[in-house]
């Protein structure tokens, strides 16, 4: 998601002109001796903006699609983000059913050695003459 949003802001930047700084030097003369004269001495120092008029709706199309990358990645770790949520919900509502098998398990475990203990005593008393 940072990656996507950063690509925003290149495209953003996109819209500015490119202001540019420029210095020239220079000798001119017709002869080989005139060039060390101050005479001959030539500069120049200035600002140069360019700006293409007709490259603004590329940078509109590019700072769109950025902005749509930028959406559908935080759609996705949104969709991730819920998904895990989710799982993890599933999981400890699974959970919390098998443990209430396991108790029901253990408690009808524990009826049926109470019961065979029952039936061992009364057949040990001769309360009961088979044991089926």
């Amino acid at each position: 998601m940072a990656g996507a949003n950063e690509q925003i802001g290149i495209a953003k930047a996109a819209y500015y002109p490119t202001v540019m700084l420029t210095a020239s030097v220079g000798f001119e003369g017709s002869s080989f001796g005139n060039l060390l004269n101050a005479s001959s001495l030539l500069w120049s120092i200035g600002a140069s903006i360019t700006q293409t008029l007709l490259v603004g709706v590329r940078w509109r199309a590019t700072s769109d699609a950025a902005r749509a990358n930028y959406d559908a990645t935080v759609a996705g770790y949104r969709q991730t983000t819920l998904s895990a949520f989710q799982q993890v919900e599933d999981n400890l509502a699974a959970l919390r059913i098998l443990e209430q098998e396991a108790q029901q398990q253990r408690r009808a475990v524990d009826s049926a050695q109470l019961s065979l203990q029952l039936l061992t005593n009364r057949y040990r008393g001769g309360s009961i003459t088979t044991y089926k």
